[in-house]
């Protein structure tokens, strides 16, 4: 028996796999590690497509430092602290503010912020976006009105944190994707992403996926002067890429492919798979990344077990409603065409696109079953449950991809 142990909320959860039906256990390739001081001065040093970093700030300059939500599995407060070394000869203190970029998220609470930031908490002033409080400063070229944070909008400087990695519809996270959604007013952001029914706002699509392409032109738009991007794997830190919103981001997501896209030598009848914990697997709207990759590893047919924790339950109102309002893409779609695109929506989307290549999900959660009944998943209380409904429907030769961090692994064929 092959043993596995996935990451699930804060804990652990252990499982068996006959050795005679694994088929192949997906997970990014191995990559140097490198201590993230170290990757954070080389990259200070090697600004891509910008000029060094520190003659852009003068004292007296009002600076804005955009950082990602709870949400995120990003080292933001090592990463302020690297930062900070850097500037706090030429900034003072009091000119600095963090705008935490919860876009259509809930607000990070205090605790969580306390954990996020550290003692930044309370050194630098600390705003959490409102995605209804922003200010229009114009449009995009396809024409939809760019509303932002005004505190943002107030800066003499902007600098975003992030993390690089597959995003299932806008290509990658990061970067530009810090302003927009991250920042940016729920209409701006809602319009951004109606766009989603485009085959090439897809995963891992950069230069021609039109969401990502209108982020990048709401940046510019914006005026980021620095990104300080990192690229994790599970075992830790690979790179970090500091400069220009787009040239930096560009090359950081190049460097993402190298080791997370991953080679799959058949579809299986069963994908096993975690986001890889907390905070991947806070809530479904979350964890679901990770099955958004497992589907490109199962076939048509086959099953996905979610093991994932989701203590804030579904995570979004939206995704909750039309969830429960219906229980196909054709339904789905239904919605959209009479209520336009919500953001939350799309997740029932990919679900149903599921669906209709007769794809089943069950999950392993603290969620309870009515919740995840209506979120379109069949609650399971142990693995050895799914398996013995795999070995059922498709016989005793039956066939599992075992994905331990799902969130992160891109499979490709």
């Amino acid at each position: 028996m092959a043993r596995f142990e996935f990451g699930y909320g804060r804990e652990k959860l252990s499982f068996e796999v006959p050795d005679d039906n694994l088929l192949s256990v997906l997970e990014p390739k191995p990559a140097p590690t490198v201590p993230l001081e170290r990757a954070f001065a080389e990259a200070w040093e090697a600004p891509i497509g910008s000029e060094s970093p520190a003659g852009l700030f003068r004292c007296g300059e009002k600076v804005v430092v955009v950082v990602p939500d709870h949400t995120r599995a990003v080292p933001t407060r090592k990463l302020l602290s690297l930062l900070w070394e850097r500037l706090k000869g030429r900034v003072r203190p009091e000119d600095v503010t963090i705008v935490v970029a919860t876009g259509t998220h809930r607000p990070s609470r205090e605790e969580e912020l306390s954990r996020m930031l550290g003692e930044f908490r309370n050194l630098f002033r600390v705003e959490i976006h409102d995605d209804t409080r922003c200010e229009e400063i114009g449009r995009t070229r396809r024409g939809i009105p760019v509303a932002v944070n005004p505190v943002v909008l107030s800066a003499d400087r902007v600098i975003t944190i992030g993390h690089i990695g597959m995003h299932y519809f806008a290509g990658y996270s990061g970067g530009p994707k810090m302003i927009l959604p991250g920042v940016c007013g729920a209409e701006t952001i809602r319009l951004n992403h109606e766009q989603i029914v485009d085959p090439k706002a897809y995963a891992c699509v950069y230069e021609d996926n039109p969401i990502h392409a209108e982020m990048r032109e709401v940046a510019k738009m914006v005026g980021v002067d620095l990104i300080v991007d990192v690229i994790q794997a599970p075992q830790g830190v690979l790179k970090v890429v500091v400069g220009d919103v787009n040239e930096a981001h560009r090359a950081g997501a190049r460097f993402w492919d190298r080791y997370f896209q991953v080679q799959v030598p058949e579809k299986a009848d069963l994908v096993i798979v975690s986001p890889g914990g907390h905070p991947r697997d806070i809530n479904l709207y979350q964890a679901h990344k990770a099955i958004f990759n497992a589907a490109r590893a199962v076939r048509d047919g086959g099953m996905i077990l979610l093991i994932a924790a989701c203590p804030d339950g579904s995570g979004h109102p939206v995704f909750e409603d039309w969830a429960r309002r219906s229980r196909s893409l054709s339904d789905v779609l239904e919605i959209m065409k009479q209520e336009g695109f919500k953001i939350g929506g799309h997740k029932v989307y990919f679900l149903g696109k599921d669906r209709e290549r007769g794809i089943e999900h069950f999950l392993i959660s603290e969620m309870p079953d009515q919740e995840a009944q209506a979120l379109w998943m069949k609650p399971v209380r142990g693995v050895d449950e799914v398996l013995a409904h795999a070995r059922a429907r498709y016989g005793a030769g039956f066939s599992v991809t075992v994905m331990p961090h799902g969130a992160d692994t891109f499979p490709v064929f």
